[in-house]
Parts: C-alpha cells; structure tokens; sequence
C-alpha cells in the first residue's frame, strides 16, 4: 500500500512539475489565443487564430473533435484597473444534432472577469507575463432547456507585448 502511495506522489509531482495540462478532466477546457488590439479601442483584445481544448466528456465538446469559433470575442480592460472582462459568442459544432448532411451550431454567449494576481516582467526586454483568475461562464439558451450555464474558475495568462493568451479553467461548482 506505501509503496502505491509513493508511485501516486511521484507521478503527481513529475506530472505537476512538466506542467501538464488538466484537459483531461471532463469538467475543464484550454483555450490558446492570439489577440489583436481593436482599431477604436486599444484596451479591446479581439480573439484571432484560436485553438480550444476540451476535457474528455465536457458538456461543451463531448468528444473534443467539434467544430467552432469564437465570434466577436473580446478580452477588454474596460474600467482601467487590474481586471479584465470576456464578452463574445462561441458558435460551436452540436454533435447530438449534426449529420452528414448538416452541421448543427449552438451559440453559447461568453463573459466573464478576471482580476490581476501576479505580474512576471523581464526587465532586459519588457516582456510581461500577467495572470489572472476569475470565472468565465459559457450560456446557452435554447427553447428546450431555456438557459444553460457551464462556468468555469478560470488562469488566463496574457503575454504582452505579443497579446499571447492562455486560459485554463475548471468547472465551478
């Protein structure tokens, strides 16, 4: 029996350690971005060249392999202090409804804040790591189950001056 708890504690810290990603939970979802600054408003990050990863099972995406795309997301600073808000739609596969005649979407509205924990700055380059943690809620609404809200506890973390984006969250329950 110590000898199965020693063989947990040491995958766990090398699993920890290499950073693995908990997607493979079904309550969690990873979304990478690159964010584009908008032409009106520079504190609006605009979501571009998205890929989203969903744990196995996840109300979302049951399977992981559906199609989607986040439309007129953004990640903005709207009031000037340390948080930001999600606001967006993600138009998403329903694979319960899809055929091989037609792709059936689902429209989840997204929002969302974020407060500023931490900040890593490189002094030689400038280059900032800042990490938030907030919840992000996905809601559907639909006449059969009239609204349906995933939320998730939420790290983003955004590179700048690249406008790099990562989130990982987990169901809040």
């Amino acid at each position: 029996m110590l000898s199965k708890f020693i063989i947990f504690i040491i995958v766990s810290i090398i699993t920890t350690s290499n950073g693995y990603s908990f997607a493979q939970l079904s309550d969690s979802i990873e979304i990478a971005s690159k964010l584009k600054e908008g032409n009106l408003i520079q504190s609006y990050l605009y979501f571009q060249e998205t890929n989203m990863t969903f744990g196995k099972g996840n109300e979302l995406c049951f399977q992981n392999d559906c199609l989607y795309e986040f439309e007129k997301t953004s990640f903005d600073d709207l009031f000037g202090d340390d948080s930001r808000t999600f606001s967006g739609t993600l138009k998403i596969e329903n694979k319960k409804k899809s055929d091989t005649d037609s792709i059936s979407y689902d429209y989840y509205k997204l929002s969302g804040t974020v407060n500023l924990i931490n900040t890593d700055e490189n002094p030689e380059t400038g280059n900032k790591i800042l990490i938030y943690e907030g919840n992000i809620v996905f809601e559907l609404n639909d006449e059969i189950s009239a609204t349906k809200k995933i939320e998730y506890a939420s790290q983003v973390k955004l590179y700048q001056p690249d406008n790099k984006f990562e989130l990982i969250g987990s169901i809040n329950e």
